[in-house]
């Protein structure tokens, strides 16, 4: 009774006469094609919990961002340390940027590399690539010099957006935009200021094209670069918001590396609902002392952590006062169960545990955290709008629930593929 309960036992009963069974009724057939769901439970798990259809805007990301901006052209949209900008100006200035970009050749099924500082000049950039209907491609200059190089060359962007400092570190053909050319500053201040159309663009700019493209870590052979369409990252985007529900009164700290899928979210949601996306100071994402300080003094409403950050946050003691935090979103890593238990005691503030690997839309699965005393770990949750997950076995079928296998996601979240590598 330490390992079972008593419906538990009858369920393996069950599926123990269900393989009996159907082992007596045909001695030849192979054990592992022997099904041990029944219908009903066959049923709940591929369609009950994967019930996730809902209706999302056949729209792009330049698209609902562009929208927002005509709906509160004044309001705050970013804040860098003493640096304000609005939603008109932040449009202003991506929309002069996206003009140059498209006459370099950046596009729709194009990508374009961005090798910057986090900084207000990265979120104009991020915004002026999808606006000219480009996939961003983002380059930590902290990364070192040989996987910056690798990416360039598999990635082959039509163009890159840097810093002459950084150029330095990026030895690439490629047709380059140096921010800080004064000659790029006067051509910025001719370019349209309107918003690029698919009149200005190379094609039409469509949900199926890429958004983004991020490259996996590594660790099972050589860095991949998986592309991320439109609607994929909206359709994330457009949960979170049903979800969480951000307004005009929230600021979301924006901290994680660029790199990091993660940071797409950040970057982005606030900037489709009308919120204050506030940018941490380079390397600040490392200090603990300097988020709690900046949390409490921007005012911020929402923030990430990946778990083994959140710790170090929760050891700084300033982090308790940080009450102002409406939610709190952990991912990238497993949260430890005695680490939300130690979370939800420090601050009365709801903790949200995401799943995603790169492959996918930042996240496929969701989990609200809640106080289980005696609980070992923490679920990754179910599946977000217009995603389907699936725990199958070495033959791809689906294993009964308790039983273990390996996860599967399919539907609107998952990446269009790794770039260069249909095979995989």
């Amino acid at each position: 009774t330490d390992l079972f309960d008593q419906a538990g036992v009858e369920r393996i009963a069950r599926r123990l006469t269900r393989l009996l069974e159907a082992a007596a009724a045909d001695p030849a057939r192979p054990i592992g094609s022997i099904d041990l769901l029944d219908p009903e439970e066959r049923r709940r798990i591929l369609v009950e919990w994967n019930d996730t259809a809902h209706p999302v805007p056949a729209a792009t990301l330049p698209e609902l961002f562009e929208a927002q901006a005509a709906r509160t052209p004044d309001a705050t949209a970013l804040v860098f340390e003493e640096e304000h900008l609005s939603y008109a100006g932040l449009n202003t200035r991506a929309n002069r940027l996206a003009h140059r970009l498209i006459a370099l050749g950046a596009g729709p099924e194009t990508i374009v590399g961005l090798c910057l500082e986090r900084s207000p000049d990265m979120v104009v950039a991020l915004l002026a690539i999808l606006k000219a209907g480009a996939a961003y491609l983002p380059l930590d200059p902290d990364y070192p010099q040989a996987r910056l190089a690798y990416m360039l060359d598999d990635a082959r962007p039509a163009a890159l957006v840097t810093t002459s400092a950084l150029a330095r570190r990026l030895a690439t053909g490629t047709p380059t935009l140096l921010l800080d050319d004064p000659g790029l500053a006067h051509a910025l201040a001719r370019a349209p200021d309107t918003n690029p159309t698919d009149a200005d663009r190379s094609r039409p700019l469509r949900t199926q094209h890429p958004a983004y493209l991020i490259y996996t870590s590594g660790s099972t052979g050589q860095p991949k670069g998986v592309l991320v369409s439109q609607g994929a990252i909206v359709n994330r985007l457009e949960w979170m918001q049903a979800a969480y529900q951000l307004d005009d009164g929230d600021r979301v700290l924006q901290k994680t590396p660029s790199g990091f899928d993660v940071s797409v979210w950040e970057f982005f949601w606030p900037l489709l609902e009308g919120a204050a996306l506030v940018l941490a100071r380079p390397e600040g994402h490392k200090d603990p002392a300097y988020l709690a300080s900046l949390i409490q003094t921007a005012g911020i409403t929402t923030v990430h952590f990946v778990p083994s950050m959140l710790e170090s946050f929760l050891q700084e003691p300033a982090s308790a006062s940080c009450r102002g935090l409406k939610r709190v979103v952990c991912s990238g890593e497993a949260l430890p169960a005695e680490l939300q238990m130690r979370f939800l005691a420090t601050l009365a503030v709801p903790l949200h545990n995401l799943y995603g690997p790169t492959e996918a839309a930042v996240d496929v699965t969701a989990w609200a955290c809640r106080a289980e005393p005696g609980a070992t770990s923490v679920p990754i949750g179910g599946p977000i709008w217009n995603t389907r997950v699936y725990v199958l076995d070495a033959g791809l079928r689906p294993v009964p629930a308790g039983v273990s296998g390996e996860l599967y996601i399919a539907g609107a979240g998952l990446a269009r593929g790794y770039l260069g590598r249909p095979g995989l």
